[in-house]
Protein backbone atom coordinates (compact mmCIF):
# COMPACT_ATOMS: atom_id res chain seq x y z
CA UNK A 1 0.00 0.00 0.00
CA UNK A 2 1.71 3.46 -0.84
CA UNK A 3 2.35 5.80 1.94
CA UNK A 4 0.22 9.37 1.66
CA UNK A 5 2.18 12.30 1.79
CA UNK A 6 1.01 13.43 5.54
CA UNK A 7 0.59 16.76 4.81
CA UNK A 8 -3.05 18.82 3.64
CA UNK A 9 -0.27 21.19 1.93
CA UNK A 10 1.13 18.15 -0.13
CA UNK A 11 -1.86 16.87 -1.21
CA UNK A 12 -3.14 20.60 -2.25
CA UNK A 13 0.00 20.72 -4.31
CA UNK A 14 -0.31 16.95 -5.82
CA UNK A 15 -3.88 17.98 -6.83
CA UNK A 16 -3.01 21.58 -7.88
CA UNK A 17 -5.98 22.80 -5.77
CA UNK A 18 -8.65 20.67 -7.37
CA UNK A 19 -7.26 21.99 -11.31
CA UNK A 20 -4.24 19.18 -11.25
CA UNK A 21 -1.32 19.80 -12.90
CA UNK A 22 -0.39 18.23 -16.48
CA UNK A 23 2.90 15.81 -17.17
CA UNK A 24 3.41 13.52 -18.86
CA UNK A 25 4.84 11.32 -16.12
CA UNK A 26 1.88 10.27 -13.92
CA UNK A 27 4.47 9.34 -11.32
CA UNK A 28 5.90 12.38 -10.72
CA UNK A 29 2.59 13.17 -9.07
CA UNK A 30 2.24 10.24 -7.28
CA UNK A 31 1.14 10.46 -3.49
CA UNK A 32 4.31 8.43 -2.29
CA UNK A 33 7.58 11.22 -2.09
CA UNK A 34 9.90 7.94 -3.11
CA UNK A 35 8.06 6.95 -6.38
CA UNK A 36 7.83 10.74 -7.52
CA UNK A 37 12.01 11.08 -6.33
CA UNK A 38 12.55 8.00 -8.17
CA UNK A 39 10.62 9.10 -11.70
CA UNK A 40 12.70 12.69 -11.71
CA UNK A 41 16.17 10.60 -10.90
CA UNK A 42 15.13 8.28 -14.03
CA UNK A 43 14.14 11.02 -16.32
CA UNK A 44 17.42 12.83 -15.41
CA UNK A 45 19.78 9.80 -15.84
CA UNK A 46 17.82 8.90 -19.27
CA UNK A 47 18.52 12.41 -20.20
CA UNK A 48 15.27 12.80 -21.16
CA UNK A 49 14.62 15.78 -23.22
CA UNK A 50 10.97 15.53 -23.63
CA UNK A 51 10.06 15.08 -19.79
CA UNK A 52 11.48 18.84 -19.07
CA UNK A 53 8.07 20.57 -19.15
CA UNK A 54 6.82 18.15 -17.27
CA UNK A 55 9.59 18.42 -14.82
CA UNK A 56 9.65 22.09 -14.77
CA UNK A 57 5.65 21.80 -13.89
CA UNK A 58 6.89 19.79 -10.60
CA UNK A 59 10.32 21.69 -9.55
CA UNK A 60 8.18 23.50 -6.50
CA UNK A 61 7.13 20.01 -5.14
CA UNK A 62 6.76 20.05 -1.38
CA UNK A 63 9.17 17.60 -0.21
CA UNK A 64 12.62 18.33 0.05
CA UNK A 65 13.96 15.30 -1.45
CA UNK A 66 11.69 15.31 -4.28
CA UNK A 67 12.66 19.13 -5.13
CA UNK A 68 16.03 18.52 -4.83
CA UNK A 69 16.23 15.47 -7.20
CA UNK A 70 13.94 17.23 -10.03
CA UNK A 71 16.23 20.24 -9.90
CA UNK A 72 19.44 17.41 -10.49
CA UNK A 73 17.33 15.62 -13.47
CA UNK A 74 17.09 19.05 -15.13
CA UNK A 75 20.77 20.01 -14.81
CA UNK A 76 21.36 16.04 -16.17
CA UNK A 77 18.97 17.08 -19.06
CA UNK A 78 21.21 20.54 -20.02
CA UNK A 79 18.19 21.82 -21.45
CA UNK A 80 18.42 25.77 -21.70
CA UNK A 81 14.47 25.66 -20.87
CA UNK A 82 14.97 25.08 -17.24
CA UNK A 83 17.31 27.54 -16.33
CA UNK A 84 14.61 30.61 -15.50
CA UNK A 85 12.94 28.13 -13.16
CA UNK A 86 16.54 26.76 -11.65
CA UNK A 87 17.27 30.71 -10.92
CA UNK A 88 14.21 30.51 -9.10
CA UNK A 89 15.49 27.99 -7.10
CA UNK A 90 18.37 29.87 -5.89
CA UNK A 91 16.17 31.58 -4.00
CA UNK A 92 14.78 28.53 -2.37
CA UNK A 93 14.36 28.17 1.64
CA UNK A 94 16.30 25.20 2.08
CA UNK A 95 20.21 25.05 1.72
CA UNK A 96 19.98 21.57 -0.62
CA UNK A 97 17.40 23.53 -2.91
CA UNK A 98 19.67 26.14 -3.73
CA UNK A 99 23.20 24.08 -4.15
CA UNK A 100 21.55 21.71 -6.24
CA UNK A 101 20.27 24.38 -8.44
CA UNK A 102 24.05 26.17 -8.16
CA UNK A 103 25.06 22.65 -9.85
CA UNK A 104 22.42 22.53 -12.13
CA UNK A 105 23.10 25.89 -13.50
CA UNK A 106 26.74 25.04 -14.15
CA UNK A 107 25.60 22.07 -15.63
CA UNK A 108 23.87 23.63 -18.37
CA UNK A 109 25.91 26.27 -19.41
CA UNK A 110 23.96 28.85 -20.38
CA UNK A 111 25.31 32.30 -19.91
CA UNK A 112 21.50 33.66 -19.00
CA UNK A 113 22.22 31.39 -15.44
CA UNK A 114 25.05 34.24 -14.85
CA UNK A 115 22.74 37.35 -12.96
CA UNK A 116 21.40 34.40 -10.75
CA UNK A 117 24.87 33.22 -9.90
CA UNK A 118 26.25 36.32 -9.01
CA UNK A 119 23.94 36.77 -6.30
CA UNK A 120 24.79 33.73 -4.74
CA UNK A 121 28.06 35.04 -4.49
CA UNK A 122 26.84 37.44 -1.59
CA UNK A 123 25.42 34.69 0.43
CA UNK A 124 26.90 33.89 3.86
CA UNK A 125 27.50 30.75 3.63
CA UNK A 126 30.82 29.71 2.55
CA UNK A 127 30.06 26.69 0.78
CA UNK A 128 27.13 28.27 -0.91
CA UNK A 129 29.90 30.58 -2.51
CA UNK A 130 32.42 28.19 -3.55
CA UNK A 131 29.60 25.95 -5.31
CA UNK A 132 28.10 29.21 -7.10
CA UNK A 133 32.15 29.80 -7.98
CA UNK A 134 32.98 26.79 -9.36
CA UNK A 135 29.79 26.17 -11.68
CA UNK A 136 30.43 29.90 -12.91
CA UNK A 137 33.52 28.90 -14.15
CA UNK A 138 31.25 26.31 -16.50
CA UNK A 139 29.93 28.88 -17.54
CA UNK A 140 32.33 30.18 -20.89
CA UNK A 141 32.64 33.79 -21.75
CA UNK A 142 33.97 36.87 -20.21
CA UNK A 143 31.57 37.46 -18.11
CA UNK A 144 31.67 34.59 -16.34
CA UNK A 145 35.35 35.34 -16.01
CA UNK A 146 34.99 38.87 -14.58
CA UNK A 147 32.83 37.02 -11.79
CA UNK A 148 35.26 34.45 -10.78
CA UNK A 149 38.39 37.62 -10.82
CA UNK A 150 35.73 39.40 -8.61
CA UNK A 151 35.62 36.52 -6.06
CA UNK A 152 39.16 35.64 -6.33
CA UNK A 153 39.90 39.41 -5.05
CA UNK A 154 37.53 40.07 -2.57
CA UNK A 155 36.02 37.29 -1.39
CA UNK A 156 36.34 37.29 2.55
CA UNK A 157 36.96 33.43 2.20
CA UNK A 158 40.69 31.99 0.82
CA UNK A 159 38.73 28.75 0.32
CA UNK A 160 36.56 30.69 -1.90
CA UNK A 161 39.18 32.95 -4.08
CA UNK A 162 41.90 30.02 -4.04
CA UNK A 163 39.46 27.79 -6.00
CA UNK A 164 37.88 31.03 -8.10
CA UNK A 165 42.03 31.21 -9.32
CA UNK A 166 42.09 27.37 -9.85
CA UNK A 167 38.97 27.81 -11.84
CA UNK A 168 40.17 30.59 -13.81
CA UNK A 169 44.01 28.59 -14.54
CA UNK A 170 41.83 25.86 -15.68
CA UNK A 171 40.29 27.68 -18.20
CA UNK A 172 44.01 28.93 -19.28
CA UNK A 173 41.97 32.35 -19.16
CA UNK A 174 45.28 34.90 -20.27
CA UNK A 175 42.69 37.43 -20.50
CA UNK A 176 42.66 37.62 -16.74
CA UNK A 177 46.22 38.41 -16.17
CA UNK A 178 45.78 42.66 -17.54
CA UNK A 179 42.55 42.82 -14.98
CA UNK A 180 45.03 41.32 -12.32
CA UNK A 181 47.51 42.85 -12.89
CA UNK A 182 45.78 46.60 -12.91
CA UNK A 183 44.42 45.83 -9.36
CA UNK A 184 47.81 44.75 -8.16
CA UNK A 185 48.40 48.60 -8.72
CA UNK A 186 45.40 50.53 -7.48
CA UNK A 187 43.22 48.83 -5.43
CA UNK A 188 42.52 48.23 -1.98
CA UNK A 189 44.97 46.49 0.80
CA UNK A 190 43.82 43.13 0.84
CA UNK A 191 43.04 43.15 -2.87
CA UNK A 192 46.44 43.80 -4.30
CA UNK A 193 47.48 41.11 -2.31
CA UNK A 194 44.94 38.81 -3.59
CA UNK A 195 45.80 39.62 -7.20
CA UNK A 196 49.68 39.13 -6.24
CA UNK A 197 49.05 35.43 -5.17
CA UNK A 198 47.12 35.34 -8.17
CA UNK A 199 49.16 35.94 -10.85
CA UNK A 200 51.59 33.34 -9.06
CA UNK A 201 48.78 30.68 -9.26
CA UNK A 202 47.95 31.32 -12.33
CA UNK A 203 51.76 31.07 -13.91
CA UNK A 204 52.12 33.38 -16.72
CA UNK A 205 56.22 34.53 -16.93
CA UNK A 206 54.97 37.92 -18.29
CA UNK A 207 53.53 39.21 -14.59
CA UNK A 208 57.19 39.15 -13.37
CA UNK A 209 58.08 43.14 -13.99
CA UNK A 210 54.70 43.79 -12.19
CA UNK A 211 55.33 41.55 -9.48
CA UNK A 212 58.58 43.66 -9.04
CA UNK A 213 57.49 46.45 -8.87
CA UNK A 214 55.17 44.92 -6.05
CA UNK A 215 58.07 44.02 -3.72
CA UNK A 216 58.09 47.79 -2.73
CA UNK A 217 53.99 47.96 -1.84
CA UNK A 218 53.17 49.93 1.27
CA UNK A 219 51.37 46.79 2.23
CA UNK A 220 53.42 44.18 3.90
CA UNK A 221 51.77 41.30 2.96
CA UNK A 222 51.76 42.45 -0.93
CA UNK A 223 55.25 42.59 -0.33
CA UNK A 224 55.22 38.95 1.09
CA UNK A 225 53.01 37.22 -1.65
CA UNK A 226 54.92 39.17 -4.42
CA UNK A 227 57.92 37.51 -3.52
CA UNK A 228 56.20 33.80 -3.34
CA UNK A 229 54.82 34.24 -6.74
CA UNK A 230 58.07 35.74 -8.22
CA UNK A 231 59.69 32.68 -7.20
CA UNK A 232 56.59 30.64 -8.44
CA UNK A 233 56.90 32.59 -11.85
CA UNK A 234 60.68 32.84 -12.47
CA UNK A 235 62.71 30.32 -10.02
CA UNK A 236 66.05 30.97 -12.57
CA UNK A 237 65.48 34.13 -13.18
CA UNK A 238 68.55 36.29 -11.61
CA UNK A 239 66.56 39.89 -11.99
CA UNK A 240 64.12 38.22 -9.61
CA UNK A 241 67.22 37.15 -7.12
CA UNK A 242 69.00 40.46 -7.41
CA UNK A 243 65.42 42.20 -6.86
CA UNK A 244 64.47 40.01 -3.81
CA UNK A 245 68.00 40.39 -2.75
CA UNK A 246 67.64 44.40 -2.51
CA UNK A 247 64.20 44.39 -0.95
CA UNK A 248 65.29 42.33 2.00
CA UNK A 249 68.23 44.53 2.70
CA UNK A 250 65.59 47.65 3.80
CA UNK A 251 62.61 45.42 4.68
CA UNK A 252 61.03 46.34 8.45
CA UNK A 253 58.12 44.06 8.57
CA UNK A 254 59.16 40.57 10.36
CA UNK A 255 56.42 38.38 8.18
CA UNK A 256 57.73 40.12 4.90
CA UNK A 257 61.12 39.94 5.78
CA UNK A 258 60.64 36.15 6.74
CA UNK A 259 58.73 35.54 3.28
CA UNK A 260 60.91 37.18 1.22
CA UNK A 261 63.92 35.10 3.30
CA UNK A 262 62.16 31.84 2.11
CA UNK A 263 62.00 32.46 -1.48
CA UNK A 264 66.25 33.68 -1.43
CA UNK A 265 66.54 30.32 0.36
CA UNK A 266 64.48 29.07 -2.76
CA UNK A 267 66.80 30.88 -5.26
CA UNK A 268 70.16 29.38 -3.60
CA UNK A 269 70.74 32.20 -1.59
CA UNK A 270 72.20 31.12 1.53
CA UNK A 271 71.06 34.99 3.24
CA UNK A 272 67.79 33.39 3.28
CA UNK A 273 68.24 30.48 5.65
CA UNK A 274 70.32 33.01 8.10
CA UNK A 275 67.50 35.10 7.75
CA UNK A 276 64.72 32.33 8.96
CA UNK A 277 67.34 30.83 11.66
CA UNK A 278 66.99 34.02 12.96
CA UNK A 279 63.10 34.91 12.82
CA UNK A 280 62.12 31.16 14.25
CA UNK A 281 63.45 32.58 17.57
CA UNK A 282 62.89 36.19 17.62
CA UNK A 283 59.58 36.87 15.45
CA UNK A 284 57.02 38.82 16.80
CA UNK A 285 54.06 38.27 16.76
CA UNK A 286 54.17 34.20 16.99
CA UNK A 287 52.93 33.85 13.29
CA UNK A 288 56.37 35.26 12.27
CA UNK A 289 57.95 32.22 14.52
CA UNK A 290 54.82 29.65 12.54
CA UNK A 291 56.24 30.99 9.14
CA UNK A 292 60.20 30.86 9.95
CA UNK A 293 59.37 27.28 11.27
CA UNK A 294 57.08 26.64 8.60
CA UNK A 295 60.25 27.64 5.53
CA UNK A 296 63.02 25.87 7.29
CA UNK A 297 60.38 22.64 6.46
CA UNK A 298 60.60 23.20 2.91
CA UNK A 299 64.21 24.89 2.46
CA UNK A 300 66.08 23.88 5.36
CA UNK A 301 68.34 20.99 5.92
CA UNK A 302 69.16 18.51 8.69
CA UNK A 303 71.14 21.04 10.72
CA UNK A 304 67.77 22.84 11.36
CA UNK A 305 66.13 19.95 13.09
CA UNK A 306 67.56 20.58 17.07
CA UNK A 307 66.52 24.06 15.87
CA UNK A 308 63.01 23.13 15.15
CA UNK A 309 62.90 20.77 18.08
CA UNK A 310 63.84 23.74 20.92
CA UNK A 311 61.25 25.77 18.56
CA UNK A 312 58.64 23.06 19.40
CA UNK A 313 59.01 24.19 22.86
CA UNK A 314 57.10 27.26 22.15
CA UNK A 315 54.58 28.86 24.46
CA UNK A 316 52.14 29.38 21.31
CA UNK A 317 50.50 26.67 19.78
CA UNK A 318 50.95 27.89 16.33
CA UNK A 319 54.62 27.76 16.46
CA UNK A 320 54.47 24.38 18.27
CA UNK A 321 52.33 23.29 15.20
CA UNK A 322 54.60 24.17 12.29
CA UNK A 323 57.86 23.32 13.89
CA UNK A 324 56.69 19.56 14.30
CA UNK A 325 55.64 19.47 10.93
CA UNK A 326 59.03 21.03 9.35
CA UNK A 327 60.67 18.47 11.64
CA UNK A 328 58.79 15.61 10.03
CA UNK A 329 59.24 17.27 6.59
CA UNK A 330 63.09 17.53 7.13
CA UNK A 331 63.06 14.05 8.49
CA UNK A 332 61.79 12.56 5.29
CA UNK A 333 63.57 14.30 2.82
Amino acid sequence: MKRLVPCVLALAWLTGCGGGREVDYQDLLDEDRNVRTDAAQRLGQAKAVEAVDSLLAVIDDPDEVVRVTVVRALGEIGDSRAVPALVEALHDPLRTVRLAACQSLGQIGDPAALPGLAKMLYEEDDKLRLVATKNIGDIEGSESLELLLTMALRDDSEWVRQHAIKVVKYRRAREAIPRLESALQGEADIVRANAAQALGTIGDRSSVPVLTVALNDPFYKVRSLAAHSLFALAPDDESVLQAIRTRIEIEENQMSKVDLAWNLARLGDDQGLEVLRLYLFRGDPEDVRAEAAMALGEVGDETDIPRLQKAAADKKGLVREQALWAIEKLKKA
